[in-house]
């Protein structure tokens, strides 16, 4: 009987006696209702009445609630016996619910490991997946902008009524012209000119392409020098761009180009015979290309363009590369040169600064970039150009390029103001004529002497 209990649990056998009782109800055989008494219950009674109702209820069958109710039992003070088996059963019961708890708790851990498994494959797709689509927009996106590079630019100016998405608009320039004069000495003589210009039409036979320079001489030599400049540097930078292999790196190209040539041309200029101890030149060189501009230059002449957009301003393409400027003046005290002003008997500073070499009072030159200038060559002076890119916009309306004759007393708003005038009237040569002679007026009143003048005025529409 022991192990029996031991196998059935006791919701099983309620469940079984009360499919039993309900079967009997159904038959019609259960004639009085069933006792609730327990059937291992004894009374305290001993006589045989008491006994005969004791075996009638032993041979009932037992109800639900008997078994049910177990801790009732427990509470009465029954047979020792008839009570262990109770705890047995109660405890066989306890048992197999701790069993099923366990197997419970254990099939949902293991659940719950397959789901966060599941959980983190899941994962591991999605971002696989998002790394693949990510590299895929990226690879998309570098196809584009080298499409892009390739592409021909074409300028974006005004748009066509049926198509806005296509510029009609090519910005070149269409005019130019430049005027040269010779300045004078202390003594009222007209001294050597020593500037000089270069003005060619359809550069690197191109029909649009248009090659301008401005050369400055100084020193002894000077005339020569910027002369030898105007012959030998278009060629070599002609030479250079028709060689360029494609328009993929065009501005890397350039820079290169412009670079090497100027280099070359100086290095040429020291073989060429012509002293150039204390003689020099200083060169600003503007190329146009499909509507882009690069501008070259060492030393002080300059490269501006005027601008009408509501008002008139200037766009400068140059900068004066002159000794005390802060990255200009430390090259030179590196090499072993020196920046100073000429002084007077007080030690004031008279006029702009000027490279000296360190225990000498040489060259005294009055800019720190320029071809030839040996002497100043060995304290930091160079001839590596400074390149500026700019691309034109349709209220770009002139470029001029010229020496520091003109710049030394007209500002670049004065020179813009003057231009703008002829550019009206579209006479590029009345322009370069009306600055040459104001220039000159105002050297005339500032100082004792007038230096050389020359410029360059070309018009972009």
């Amino acid at each position: 009987m022991k192990q029996k209990v031991s196998q059935i649990s006791p919701d099983k056998l309620y469940a079984s006696l009360l499919k039993r009782k309900n079967e009997q109800e159904q038959q019609g055989r259960l004639k009085s209702p069933i006792m609730t008494a327990n059937k291992y219950l004894v009374s305290s009674n001993r006589n045989s009445g008491g006994n005969s109702k004791i075996e009638a209820k032993k041979s009932r069958p037992a109800s639900g609630k008997d078994l049910k109710d177990v801790s009732s039992v427990l509470l009465k003070k029954t047979h020792a016996r008839q009570n262990s088996k109770l705890v047995e059963t109660k405890e066989n019961s306890q048992n197999l619910s701790s069993s099923a708890l366990s197997l419970l708790l254990k099939i949902k851990q293991e659940k719950n490991e397959n789901k966060q498994s599941q959980i983190q494959q899941a994962k591991d797709v999605y971002s696989q997946q998002t790394i693949q689509k990510k590299y895929q927009k990226l690879m998309e996106m570098t196809k584009q902008q080298q499409q892009l590079i390739l592409k021909p630019k074409l300028f974006k100016g005004p748009r066509s009524i049926s198509n806005p998405d296509i510029s009609t608009m090519q910005l070149q320039i269409v005019k130019a012209n430049g005027q040269s004069a010779a300045g004078m000495l202390y003594n009222g003589q007209t001294k050597t000119n020593q500037d000089i210009y270069k003005l060619i039409q359809k550069f690197s036979k191109r029909e649009n392409d248009w090659y301008i320079q401005v050369s400055d001489g100084h020193g002894t030599n000077g005339h020569q020098v910027a002369k030898f400049l105007q012959e030998v540097l278009p060629e070599l930078i002609e030479q250079g761009v028709m060689h360029m292999t494609s328009c993929y790196e065009r501005d890397k190209q350039i820079n290169l180009v412009l670079k090497n040539c100027f280099q070359q041309t100086n290095e040429e200029l020291m073989d060429s015979g012509i002293d150039i101890t204390y003689s020099g030149a200083t060169t600003v060189v503007v190329l146009s290309f499909d509507n882009v501009l690069y501008c070259a230059n060492i030393g002080d002449s300059r490269a501006i363009i005027g601008r009408m957009d509501n008002k008139l301003s200037v766009i400068e393409l140059s900068k004066d590369h002159k000794p005390d400027c802060f990255l200009e003046q430390a090259r030179i005290i590196q090499r072993g040169g020196r920046v100073q002003a000429y002084s007077d008997e007080d030690g004031n500073p008279i006029g702009p600064a000027r490279v000296w070499k360190m225990d000498e009072d040489v060259p005294g030159l009055a800019m720190s970039r320029s071809f030839g200038d040996y002497v100043a060559s060995e304290v930091g002076v160079i001839c590596e150009p400074e390149i500026i890119k700019h691309s034109l916009l349709p209220c770009d309306k002139f470029i001029v390029v010229a020496s520091d004759g003109i710049w030394e007393f007209l500002s670049n708003e004065q020179v813009v103001e003057i231009v703008y005038e002829y550019y009206k009237k579209d006479d590029t040569q009345g322009a370069c004529q009306k600055l040459v002679q104001l220039a000159r007026e105002a050297w005339q009143r500032e100082d004792e002497v007038i230096d050389d003048i020359t410029i360059v005025i070309a018009f972009i529409k």
